[in-house]
């Protein structure tokens, strides 16, 4: 009993049953998700001694050696490697983009930051 029981009974051989198998898994569900739009997070590494809150609206905004995190006037931390699509995004809305501070990390040192 075992690989014999199972290909006696089933009739057809079980690669030929799953035939269709991975083309059914493919097709849309009722969980099936479609974003809208394009979310954009960044994550970003925090200056030592800031404190931040999940949900703070922050200012992200270009520098040279990438963008710069402010939370008002003060400095809190930066990106050092921006995608150059992001770059390019802020650059062209003026230098800044304004962003929520979706999740704080682990030990604290770094923030993702969904901007706008």
């Amino acid at each position: 009993m075992g690989l014999d029981y199972v290909r006696a009974q089933t009739g057809k051989p079980w690669r030929k049953r799953w035939n269709g198998g991975l083309d059914r898994l493919k097709a849309p569900t009722l969980l099936d998700l479609t974003m809208s739009e394009a979310a954009r997070t960044v994550t970003a590494e925090l200056n030592a001694g800031s404190r931040v809150r999940t949900g703070d609206t922050l200012i992200v905004q270009s520098a040279p050696d990438g963008l710069t995190v402010s939370d008002g006037l003060r400095a809190i931390g930066r990106v050092s490697s921006p995608s150059p699509e992001l770059t390019t995004a802020i650059r062209d809305g003026g230098g800044y983009a304004e962003g929520v501070l979706q999740r704080v990390g682990l030990f604290g040192d770094t923030v993702e930051i969904s901007l706008r």
